[in-house]
């Protein structure tokens, strides 16, 4: 048995469908989060609490920082990016292109805090690079013609992942840490919301949402 072939049974376990689609929507939204409370989308960083100082005077990751937001108009780009990035991963139907642009990224910025020697984001990173590189694995089969001619297609029956109940609360969640990043920057609020949405959609798609599947399946 090969590769795909092994992948594709895997893709079959409920518990890893639903384990793909909430990590889709953890660093997804954790992207969203970091592009507003980075100062990103509005030009400043948030990281910073010297701007005043010559930069001669900064440390190097500050250096850095002061650099990347003097650039203006490239430190909006890699917010809005994100934000696009989260936006395709919490949407499920387009997840495969946010993880592909959403690679791109985490790879540089892990690069970037290893290189400046930040202290345990290195470890965050690291995490967050190895869950996009899952998210790629995941959609292996899709992806092979970027590097293969001869791909036959293969349509899989997830009847999890592929319902779009999970589009629809991704859009939910996504709305709600944008409205609250921009009218409540509060970091426990922008998460906390997300996750109690998260939760009771659970809930409601494992047990109401359940019934009336079977019920359909099976009409009186």
């Amino acid at each position: 048995m090969d590769i795909l072939s092994t992948l594709d049974k895997l893709k079959q376990k409920t518990f890893l469908q639903i384990f793909t689609i909430y990590l889709r929507y953890l660093i997804g939204g954790a992207f969203v989060i970091a592009a507003f409370g980075m100062g990103k989308i509005s030009g400043t960083s948030n990281l910073m609490y010297s701007m005043d100082k010559p930069i001669q005077d900064l440390q190097p990751i500050q250096q850095f920082f002061r650099v990347m937001t003097d650039s203006g108009l490239y430190w909006k780009f890699i917010g809005w990016t994100q934000i696009i990035a989260g936006f395709l991963l919490m949407t499920q139907r387009f997840a495969r292109l946010g993880a592909l642009i959403f690679f791109g990224l985490i790879l540089n910025i892990f690069i970037i805090t290893v290189a400046y020697e930040f202290k345990g984001t290195p470890v965050v990173t690291g995490l967050m690079l190895l869950a996009t590189t899952y998210l790629l694995v995941w959609d292996l089969r899709a992806l092979q013609f970027l590097v293969r001619d001869d791909v036959q297609p293969v349509r899989l029956s997830l009847p999890v992942i592929q319902s779009s109940y999970w589009m629809w609360l991704g859009l939910l969640m996504f709305i709600t840490i944008v409205t609250f990043a921009i009218l409540s920057p509060n970091i426990f609020i922008e998460l906390g919301i997300p996750f109690i949405e998260g939760l009771i959609a659970f809930i409601v798609f494992f047990t109401v949402g359940k019934k009336f599947r079977t019920a359909q399946v099976n009409p009186v």
